[in-house]
């Protein structure tokens, strides 16, 4: 009895198992065998499966961005070279973000061709899975005509390359030429993807013929001045010129070559010893400031601002620390900012001679501590403003021949019905001690208003240096007033340029000699 029991709970399990299989929904022949629908010749295919619909649709589409993804990686390489000389100044790791970026987007646009075709969901298992396709002949289409579109930018920028007299344009659309081409290169090798026969679009443009000719453009025809005061500046100058030169740019070693530059490189640089109490180790902090101007128009572009401090056993090897460490923030800095401008890519400018101030104000602070005699009250009015840099005072001056042009474009251009500019001080054929402090009035001639959007202050040395920026915190229609003005010492030329609302513009060149 026992025996026929256990046979009836067999017999109807047994059943319960035929009679699943039996209503189980057959498993669709596409997720084994995707081409039975949708032939290989004229779709892309993937197949995904997860524990949602979604997680499946996703799988789905990423095998399918992956087959792009593997054709691109082969191009890398190649990819890494022509980006060499189009992100100077940046990182092996930089360059492979570019790449990675260009990739992305051109596969983005193919991928947005990609629909999800079938879904299915095991009911035995609760999986699910996603069929994704995409049509080689919609994708190829939407390929060539983004190609065919980078082809005539590309041939557009090269002819105005090849137009231009300004070094500068010529730089920045040689290089926008090369990333179009790049991005061409990255949707040509999506296209021979899609393509049935694994072909894309002949170039006519040769890529690595546009790199070359961009280097040595760099190299032989764009110069670069660098011009360093301070401690150790011979040094610092060496490495700022080491690490230009090994990002592909020409620099002028001989300061009679200066006026040669279209990119002039100028700062200062402090090392000393830090006052910290430290039974163990020795402190030195160190400051820079750097600009970097275009020579065309005097503009500075660039502000590199850094400082620090190192620590170690002895003060020697302290220094040696410090030195090295801002020799290499410096370069880097500075090949930077400088890629940045001269590609197109303007950043905005940090504070001029943030670096040193802030070090000088942190020594200040060292010594109030030490200091029991001094007090916490805090001192007003002796903030320092620096209008011209040690750097720039270091420059070569104009020549006699600049200065009568400069002489001769302060009488052509100057209105007897502008404004009268009244320096107070400093005055003229007195010697100062440093600081100076700056007085000079406005005087309107009739009824016209000052237009302080006319100002302008230039420092003139082997070209002029456009220092407006700097003095415009202390303007007012009445004229300019800067209590305590850096100056190095020497003689300094400035041109001041001021109009009025009826468009009647005054020039005036002063000097101030400090001792």
């Amino acid at each position: 009895m026992k025996h026929a029991k256990y046979t009836v709970y067999a017999a109807g399990i047994l059943i319960l198992l035929i009679t699943g299989l039996v209503y189980a929904e057959k498993q669709p022949v596409w997720i084994t065998n995707p081409a039975s629908l949708y032939s290989e010749r004229e779709y892309l295919v993937g197949v995904g499966e997860g524990d949602t619909s979604k997680a499946a649709e996703d799988r789905a589409y990423g095998v399918i961005a992956r087959i792009f993804k593997a054709e691109v990686d082969s191009r890398t390489t190649e990819l890494e070279k022509y980006l060499q000389t189009e992100t100077k100044g940046k990182t092996e790791v930089q360059r492979q973000v570019a790449i990675e970026e260009m990739t992305k987007v051109t596969s983005e646009k193919v991928l947005e061709n990609v629909k999800i075709a079938e879904r299915w969901q095991d009911k035995t298992t609760a999986r699910y899975y996603a069929l994704a396709v995409i049509n080689r002949s919609h994708a190829a289409t939407a390929l060539r005509e983004r190609i065919n579109s980078l082809d005539a930018e590309a041939k557009g920028l090269l002819k105005t390359a090849k137009e231009t007299i300004d070094k500068f344009e010529k730089i920045k659309t040689l290089r926008r030429a090369i990333r179009a081409l790049i991005s061409r290169d990255v949707y040509n090798t999506d296209l021979r993807v899609v393509s049935p026969a694994g072909k894309g679009l002949e170039n006519s443009i040769n890529i690595t013929d546009i790199t070359r000719e961009l280097e040595v453009f760099l190299a032989k025809e764009f110069n670069v001045y660098v011009a360093v005061a301070g401690d150790n500046s011979s040094t610092v100058r060496k490495a700022v010129i080491d690490g230009l030169n090994r990002d592909g740019f020409s620099v002028l070693r001989k300061e009679a070559e200066a006026n040669m530059a279209d990119l002039l490189i100028i700062g200062e640089a402090a090392l000393w010893k830090a006052d910290i109490p430290d039974l163990k180790w020795k402190y030195v902090r160190w400051c820079s400031d750097f600009q970097l101007i275009d020579t065309k128009n005097g503009k500075t572009f660039g502000n590199i601002s850094r400082s620090g401090k190192e620590g170690h056993l002895t003060l020697s090897e302290a220094e040696n620390k410090a030195m090295r460490v801002m020799q290499k923030e410096i370069a880097f800095a500075i090949s930077r900012q400088a890629a940045n401008f001269i590609y197109g890519e303007i950043k905005p400018l940090e504070e001029t001679g943030g670096g040193c101030s802030r070090e000088k104000a942190a020594v200040s602070e060292e010594k109030k501590a030490k200091d029991k005699n001094i007090t916490d009250k805090k001192e007003t009015g002796n903030i320092s403003v620096t209008l011209i840099t040690q750097a720039e005072a270091l420059l070569p001056d104009m020549s006699a021949i600049q200065y009568e042009n400069v002489g001769r474009d302060i009488e052509s251009k100057s209105d007897s019905r502008g404004p009268i500019i009244k320096v107070i001080t400093p005055e003229e054929g007195k010697t100062y001690a440093p600081p100076l402090n700056i007085e000079l009035y406005f005087i309107t001639k009739g009824l016209a208003e000052i237009d302080l959007s006319t100002l302008k202050v230039e420092y003139l040395k082997f070209f002029t240096i456009d220092i407006t920026e700097r003095v415009l915190p202390y303007v007012n229609k009445e004229g300019i007033k800067i209590s305590n003005a850096k100056f190095p010492s020497g003689t300094h030329n400035l041109k001041i340029t001021i109009g009025d609302k009826k468009g009647a513009i005054t020039i005036q060149k002063f000097t101030a000699v400090i001792k």
